[in-house]
């Protein structure tokens, strides 16, 4: 008896053959090798998206995608939750119903994340074409939050990952607070909290790394900010990455670009 996979393989074979007539031998090829991955013949079925980062980001290493979306019930303490450790020992998430400012555990971080390796000082490239970008002189990689310190974020492994400095403050400040990366939606939080109104109206945080395959370091981190009253609703996705420089997010090695 034909396995699953084998049928899979059957299937898309005729179904590619079919289509031969119209799309013409080159075109054909071009589909089988889209669609069996090199090196394995069966069918792999559809995973999770892996978000690619753009060479240069929209704005300062995050892009506004739409409006959040509530993928989790937090305490209603306004505690932060944290999701477990993947197999990898990867951070999975974190997420919060925000209603004042309680700082965070800051105890010091006794631990690398994933992907932690060859963390020396650099200099990263202001971005052209974002109003404010400044060069970075410092240390490549941090221990990026999930749900900052200033949220009450603890520095435990379930709430950091491994990422450039500028996916974890990008390169601009805003009235001599980091603005960029990260800090996109962490200083729109604080703004919020410090107005008062997350008491009475709070404020849902969940920022989730995402991962390609078995990689160590995420490619990007989703941030979903929205406040009970949607005047505050950005889904926001934050990319893990350095202008000029090439990251193998397998292993965290890195180099710059040629």
């Amino acid at each position: 008896m034909a396995t699953t996979s084998a049928r899979a393989v059957a299937g898309l074979a005729a179904s590619l053959i079919a289509l031969a007539g119209l799309t013409g031998c080159s075109q054909l090829q071009k589909l089988v090798d889209e669609s069996i991955p090199a090196g394995n013949p069966t069918i792999q079925a559809p995973g999770p998206e892996d978000p690619v980062p753009a060479d240069q980001p929209e704005d300062d290493y995050y892009t506004i995608v739409g409006t959040a979306e509530r993928e989790h019930e937090p305490a209603s303490d306004g505690s932060v939750t944290y999701c477990e450790l993947d197999v990898l020992d990867r951070a999975t998430c974190a997420y919060a119903e925000l209603t004042g400012r309680t700082a965070g555990d800051s105890e010091g971080i006794d631990f690398d994340t994933p992907g932690w390796t060859d963390n020396t000082e650099v200099t990263i490239p202001a971005l052209k074409g974002v109003e404010g970008s400044t060069d970075y002189n410092g240390w490549f990689y941090n221990r990026s939050h999930l749900v900052a310190d200033s949220l009450g974020g603890a520095e435990t492994p379930e709430n950091m990952v491994t990422g450039t400095r500028t996916q974890n403050v990008g390169s601009t400040q805003v009235d001599g607070q980091y603005a960029g990366g990260m800090a996109h939606t962490e200083l729109i939080a604080r703004d919020y909290i410090d107005t008062g109104a997350a008491a009475t109206c709070p404020l849902y945080y969940a920022a989730t790394p995402n991962y390609s395959g078995d990689d160590l370091v995420p490619r990007t981190v989703t941030v979903d900010i929205q406040s009970c009253d949607k005047a505050v609703d950005e889904r926001v996705e934050v990319s893990n990455t350095a202008n000029g420089f090439v990251i193998d997010y397998a292993t965290g090695a890195w180099s710059t670009m040629n």
